[in-house]
């Protein structure tokens, strides 16, 4: 961020790039002032925001609706702090008091949201259409693949920016990322930065919360890649509909040239086909070998899976280090985005395909996704996983069950969020109970709710007869404790749900929340260890007592 230091020299200097005259920035975007006789020439913006405590002398404040509060609110404290104009919906300027003597220009549009993007894009100098980007959207599957197709990138030499729910990466620097696609004016100063870097291209995460709130609606895709979609998010959405129309809108953000890989056969399926910009080549893939791209696997295990991958570019023959089946899938798509990417930026076919035949075997996936937390020196098997939804549960377990090792048993350790969409409780346990031969139910993020009555949903889905293999713990780290230390050698843990999460979100004595550092993959490595001490005292009691 700007100093304002550095923020007053700027507007000093017309020639300065770092700074745009107001006029030029809102030029043919339906922006009016409503500030009579302001000079919108003379007023230079080196920064644009929504957040008025960030604001400093030259900043352009944005003051719209939130989903939670009203920008207007914050007018004044961000001309206390240097702002040189506000922007806000239309009939929004006649609820402003400026203060006295101040030569803010207060400016008006239709629809704050899809104009704060566009403003995002000319301030960091249109970014977005210098770089190639590939977004990816569903409701599970989007971190992996956006990872792998950022490694088949970066393999074939071209540096990739990444932007997802686990982190981001500019080109020179990886940071934890804050949410899953980031609103409209920091996604534009990242994509600048990556530039900066020396990215050409970027792959990215798109949530159907960013879609609906034209978090990227400045953006034209290069690529775009559509997972699959099932119940969740439905607290936001309201409806299944609204959720896929949402997802939709990634499809017509495609450029003419664009490339949409497209999963599945069912309703969900069509409308993302249907919503596809004139022009853009769509990709139908799965696993039978009647789509224009599929995948066949050859033989897995838990280190492992050898597949075969059709693609419109060339086929692959290769042993990629992951499995479950949802997972050859997820490559295939990630190898359609190389590909599309890659294309277009000029690399040959046989360039493509060498890089992507020598990448597929060092593929890794994203922290908290199938992540290994045992060592050879465990005799279990303990994964932790992001899997929060029945459809994520029952890809997980299943793609887990079908290289479990004979007479070892399937654990489950997992819970679901509070204050978010309920219907998918019922839905989960039923989905564990399905492939699971230990079930053991736990608190998420609770929030607000009480942990019992949501564990009281979960267990509604999951039949009576099934329930002597239930187990009930609320303490996430006693659940995992437990199990790890009652496993049998040789069975496999999967605990679900907060994946590469740091923190746990719990419920406080005023009704509110607290917040607490609570990571799977720590505590499951603490119960190893103990298990391994545990096991070393009993051969050093057999030992003396023999």
């Amino acid at each position: 961020m700007w100093s304002g230091e550095i923020c007053v020299r700027i507007a000093e200097n017309d020639d300065d790039e770092a700074a745009m005259r107001l006029d030029q920035l809102i030029s043919g975007l339906g922006i009016d002032c409503a500030t009579q006789g302001a000079d919108l020439e003379s007023i230079r913006v080196c920064d644009v925001t929504e957040d008025s405590r960030t604001a400093v002398p030259g900043s352009l404040f944005i003051a719209r609706a939130g989903t939670k509060d009203q920008g207007l609110r914050y007018v004044e404290p961000a001309i206390e702090c240097g702002a040189v104009a506000v922007l806000t919906e239309r009939g929004g300027a006649g609820r402003i008091e400026l203060p006295m003597r101040s030569k803010v220009a207060v400016l008006e549009c239709d629809d704050p949201i899809v104009t704060t993007a566009q403003i995002a894009e000319r301030f960091y100098g249109g970014a977005a259409s210098a770089l190639m980007i590939a977004g990816v959207t569903g409701t599970n599957g989007k971190t992996t693949i956006t990872h792998l197709s950022h490694q088949l990138i970066e393999g074939a030499g071209v540096r990739c920016g990444l932007i997802g729910t686990v982190e981001i990466d500019d080109g020179r620097e990886r940071s934890r990322a804050a949410m899953t696609t980031p609103p409209a004016l920091e996604l534009s100063r990242t994509l600048a930065t990556m530039r900066e870097h020396d990215c050409r291209a970027v792959v990215m995460e798109v949530s159907s919360h960013a879609l609906d709130q034209h978090r990227t609606g400045a953006i034209a895709f290069d690529a775009a890649a559509f997972t699959n979609l099932t119940g969740d998010h439905l607290d936001y959405h309201l409806t299944l509909d609204h959720y896929r129309r949402s997802k939709a809108r990634l499809f017509s953000s495609l450029k003419p040239d664009g490339v949409a890989a497209i999963v599945g056969d069912d309703e969900s399926t069509q409308i993302m086909v249907d919503a596809c910009t004139k022009g853009a080549r769509v990709i139908r893939c799965g696993p039978e070998s009647t789509k224009d791209a599929w995948v066949r696997i050859e033989d897995e295990s838990i280190e492992g899976t050898d597949v075969v991958l059709h693609t419109p570019g060339g086929d692959f023959h290769a042993r990629v280090p992951i499995f479950g089946a949802y997972n050859a899938l997820n490559t295939l798509q990630s190898v359609l985005m190389a590909q599309a990417v890659l294309g277009k930026l000029g690399v040959s076919d046989a360039d493509q395909q060498s890089a992507i035949e020598k990448t597929l075997p060092k593929l890794t996936l994203p922290m908290g996704r199938l992540e290994h937390c045992e060592t050879s020196d465990d005799d279990i098997t303990v994964l932790v996983d992001f899997a929060h939804t029945d459809d994520a549960l029952r890809s997980a377990l299943s793609g887990v069950r079908r290289v479990l090792p004979g007479g070892a048993k399937l654990w489950c350790v997992f819970g679901c969020g509070g204050n978010r969409d309920q219907t998918k409780r019922p839905r989960m346990g039923a989905a564990v109970a399905e492939f699971a031969d230990h079930v053991v139910v736990s608190s998420d993020n609770p929030r607000t709710e009480s942990p019992s009555d949501i564990i009281t949903m979960v267990l509604s889905g999951i039949d009576q007869a099934q329930r002597e293999h239930v187990r009930v713990q609320p303490d996430r780290a006693r659940a995992i404790h437990d199990s790890i230390i009652d496993a049998r050698p040789g069975d496999v843990i999967l605990i679900a749900g907060k994946g590469h999460e740091t923190e746990q979100i719990l419920p406080d004595a005023m009704g509110g929340t607290r917040t607490i550092h609570f990571d799977d993959r720590e505590h499951a490595k603490l119960a190893l260890r103990e298990r391994r001490l545990r096991a070393k005292e009993g051969e050093a009691e057999r030992a003396g007592a023999s």
